[in-house]
């Protein structure tokens, strides 16, 4: 069984700054690349499609950071999803 610990002073902050620098990251490409490729072409699709799944990271995270306490697992979890969200940003640009 896992255990389960509080957060350590400054650790949600950091996970909170970090989710919300690849999240700003990631909109603000999210936007131009829609501008860049307009509204209805294939890309579009695509980007919305990665839009979908970056705000379904970025609800799990919040949920994750709310818990006054984490498991094992949460921190990479957390440092996953934020990489995830890296990746997104570098696949809308390639579009």
């Amino acid at each position: 069984m896992a255990t389960v610990e509080p957060w350590s002073p400054g650790q949600v902050e950091r996970y909170r700054r970090a989710l919300e620098t690849s999240w700003g990251d990631f909109e603000d490409t999210y936007y131009a690349t829609v501008r860049r490729v307009g509204l209805s072409s294939m890309a579009a699709q695509h980007a919305r499609h990665y839009m979908a799944r970056a705000k379904m990271l970025r609800s799990m995270v919040e949920g994750l950071l709310a818990r006054p306490t984490r498991t094992e697992e949460t921190p990479d979890a957390i440092r996953k999803a934020v990489a995830d969200l890296m990746t997104f940003k570098r696949n809308l640009n390639e579009l």
